[in-house]
């Protein structure tokens, strides 16, 4: 290449330069406006999505509320659902509590009836008793006169005159029971007088002698031998006694020792008292049932065998003299009952 060509050549070099400087600005241009276009779109678009976000975090802030107050409110309806359960379980169980004190009450009712019955049965039974008793004084006075007329016109030495004299004391001790069942079942005013509880529990003895023989029943007497005398109804006391000796009875169905005892005692701390036990070695009386004992109607023999009032209308009897009635009981071992009762003297007569 001479040298007249170089010039011509750097001029076309300079003018492809000059054009690629154009095209070169020309395309910086085009990514400027293409950069500021993005950038546009992009301020949009995050624009949008601070928008779409802001949505978001309102919707998540309701629907936090509505579930707290959903959650509030499952949470009463719960509440009042188990109040409302708890209450009708407390209604249901009040319901089924007066249906078995009905149902008690039911039995009750039917037992005592039954019981009151057996007590009209009892009294009626007495009545007739009574009336058989009182016809028999006649027949007997008869007999007494005859016998005792007999011995009259019978020698010493006779051989008949024992006899005649078995015959004579069998009739005395017949009428002395006939005299004892007419006392007992006559009906009055209640009249105080001193009583030897000794000679009322003897006396009471020989009213159901043979009924304690035929169940072999011993009688083992206890009894001091300075005892005072009591303030006390006769007639009261011997339906005391013969209560209480005719539970001893029923409760050794096999037989047993029944001892007496009368000694002296207290009261209370200065008032002197006379002590009377009954002591049997029968079944006992169950540690469920003690507290009740003394309850009218309540009995545990079979039914049709007793009333339930025998130790009822004992503590009414003992309590209107102004003295105290104990039980204590072991099961398989027996039954003890103690009356103390003030005794007669100067110095208690204003605590009767």
């Amino acid at each position: 290449m001479n040298a007249n060509g170089w010039p011509q050549h750097l001029a076309e070099a300079e003018a492809m330069v000059r054009a690629l400087q154009q095209e070169l600005a020309e395309t910086n241009r085009g990514l400027v406006a293409l950069t500021m276009e993005l950038e546009s779109r992009v301020d949009e678009r995050t624009a949008d999505l601070c928008a779409t976000q802001e949505e978001l975090q309102r919707t998540n802030s309701e629907l936090l509320q509505m579930t707290l107050e959903l959650e509030d409110r499952v949470a009463q309806r719960t509440a009042e659902w188990r109040e409302a359960n708890e209450r009708l379980q407390h209604e249901l169980e009040e319901r089924q509590r007066a249906e078995e004190a009905l149902r008690r009450k039911d039995e009750e009712l039917r037992t005592i009836s039954q019981q009151l019955w057996q007590a009209a049965k009892l009294a009626t039974m007495g009545e007739l008793a009574a009336s058989i008793a009182h016809e028999l004084n006649n027949p007997l006075a008869t007999v007494s006169l005859r016998v005792e007329s007999l011995l009259a016109q019978i020698l010493e030495d006779d051989p008949k005159r024992r006899a005649l004299t078995v015959i004579e004391q069998e009739v005395e001790r017949m009428g002395n029971l006939v005299a004892n069942l007419l006392q007992f079942s006559r009906r009055g005013q209640v009249q105080i007088s001193s009583v030897d509880v000794r000679e009322e529990l003897e006396n009471t003895l020989a009213l159901i002698h043979y009924h304690l023989r035929n169940h072999r029943i011993t009688v083992v007497r206890q009894f001091a031998l300075d005892v005072p005398m009591v303030h006390a109804d006769r007639q009261q006391l011997r339906q005391v006694f013969l209560n209480l000796l005719t539970n001893a009875s029923d409760a050794m169905p096999q037989g047993g020792t029944l001892t007496l005892g009368v000694t002296l005692g207290q009261l209370e701390p200065g008032v002197p008292a006379v002590v009377i036990t009954f002591t049997d070695t029968g079944i006992g009386i169950a540690p469920e049932d003690m507290p009740r004992v003394m309850e009218p109607f309540f009995t545990t023999k079979e039914e049709g065998k007793g009333t339930g009032l025998g130790l009822a209308i004992c503590r009414r009897i003992v309590q209107e003299h102004h003295g105290t009635i104990e039980v204590s009981s072991t099961v398989g071992q027996g039954t003890t009952i103690c009356l103390t009762l003030p005794r007669t003297n100067g110095s208690n007569r204003a605590y009767l």
